[in-house]
């Protein structure tokens, strides 16, 4: 309901933003203070680069306790099927 005033194409972008500055940083192993230089020279606001980092170190702890163990197939059956006509 907050954002139902913003253009969608807009938010679909901003979103999409978001979710790619999470995962880059989650890729590059970023510590708070290299997200937050990062977001300061994308002229953020002080205030929601400590939400950012806040959320993001959030999301790093549910991350890190869900995945102990990384996964790895156990079992794997292979099937080729095909038909000359």
């Amino acid at each position: 309901p907050d954002l139902k005033d913003i253009d969608p194409t807009v938010l679909k972008h901003c979103h999409a933003a978001a979710a790619t500055c999470i995962l880059e940083a989650g890729k590059q192993k970023a510590d708070i203070s290299a997200i937050s230089t990062c977001l300061e020279d994308c002229k953020l606001d002080k205030e929601r680069i400590e939400q950012f980092c806040t959320e993001y170190q959030v999301l790093e702890q549910i991350l890190t306790y869900s995945c102990r163990s990384p996964l790895h197939i156990t079992d794997v059956s292979w099937r080729l099927e095909y038909q000359i006509k």
